[in-house]
C-alpha cells in the first residue's frame, strides 16, 4: 500500500490536520472519503496508520490509529552515478531507481552525454526529479525519499567521489572481473559477511563511457566490470546494476 509523506508539525493530540498538496490529492486525486485509511511516514521516518475524519474543500482531518518505530535501513547505502540521459529516460531511471531502494541519485555530464543541463533550468530539473523520486518512495511504500544531487561533470566526479568503500564502472567493453566476482570478494566485506558502509555505482550515457574516461576512474580506485556478453542500454544497465545488488543485500541479511 503507498504510504504519504507528512511534516510531524501537522500532528496534535493523536490528530492529523492537512491543507497542503497531500491534502488536495486525497480529496480530488483519489477522492477520499472519511473512514478510510491511509499510511503516513514522517521525516524521522515513523509510521502512521491513519483514518479519515473530515474531508472539507479547506483541509483533510485524520485521527492516528497505530505509530510505528522507524524501520532499520539498509546495511549498504547506494549511490546511482548517472549519466544524464536524453528524453524521459532520466525521469523512468530515477522513478525506478526509488523503487530499487538508491539512497542518493547523482545527474553526471559525461563525453558523449547528449541532455546537457542548462544552468538557467537546472534548479528547476532537480526540483522535477526529487519530485519524481519523492512520488516513486510513496508508491513504493518507502520510508525515506533518495537525494537527486545537483549535476556534477565525469572529471569533477572522479576528482572528489562520496566516501564509499566500493566504487563500480559497469562498462560494455570490459571483459573481467565481472560484476559478480567483485560481488563476492571477501575484501568487501566485515567479519560477519556484510557489506561495509556504502557503495556508488557510475553509469555512463547512451553511448557509453570512452576507453580514457573508464581508464581515468580505475586510476582514482574505481573497478570497471563486465555485465556479461550482451550490451544494454543505458537505462536497462542501471536497473540491471542495482536489481543485482538488492539481491545480494538481501540474500547476505
Amino acid at each position: 500500500m503507498p504510504v504519504y509523506f507528512i511534516q510531524s508539525r501537522a500532528l496534535q493530540d493523536n490528530q492529523l490536520t492537512l491543507n497542503d498538496d497531500l491534502a488536495h490529492h486525497l480529496r480530488d486525486v483519489l477522492r477520499c472519503r472519511p473512514g478510510e485509511i491511509v499510511n503516513l511516514v514522517d521525516e524521522k521516518q515513523v509510521r502512521y496508520r491513519a483514518a479519515l475524519s473530515r474531508v472539507t474543500k479547506m483541509e483533510v482531518i485524520a485521527k492516528i490509529l497505530q505509530k510505528d518505530d522507524p524501520q532499520i535501513r539498509p546495511a549498504v547505502s547506494i549511490t546511482l552515478a548517472q549519466a544524464i540521459l536524453k528524453g524521459d529516460k532520466m525521469d523512468w531511471v530515477i522513478q525506478k531507481a526509488t523503487e530499487l531502494g538508491v539512497n542518493a541519485l547523482l545527474p553526471v555530464v559525461t563525453e558523449r552525454t547528449i541532455a546537457r543541463p542548462r544552468v538557467e533550468r537546472e534548479a528547476h530539473q532537480i526540483d522535477r526529479w526529487q519530485k519524481i523520486a519523492k512520488e516513486a518512495s510513496q508508491q513504493c511504500g518507502r520510508s525515506d525519499i533518495p537525494m537527486i544531487w545537483p549535476a556534477v561533470s565525469l572529471d569533477a566526479l572522479l576528482k572528489n567521489p562520496p566516501d564509499t568503500s566500493l566504487k563500480l564502472v559497469p562498462w560494455e567493453q570490459e571483459q573481467e572481473p565481472s560484476l559478480k566476482a567483485v560481488l563476492t570478494d571477501s575484501s568487501f566485506y566485515d567479519p560477519t559477511g556484510q557489506w561495509n558502509n556504502s557503495m556508488i555505482v557510475l553509469i555512463g550515457p547512451e553511448g557509453g563511457l570512452t576507453p580514457p574516461e573508464v581508464e581515468k576512474a580505475r586510476k582514482t580506485g574505481w573497478i570497471s566490470v563486465s555485465l556479461g556478453p550482451r550490451i544494454l542500454r543505458a537505462e536497462t544497465a542501471a536497473l540491471a546494476v542495482l536489481a543485482i545488488l538488492q539481491y545480494e543485500l538481501e540474500t547476505r541479511r
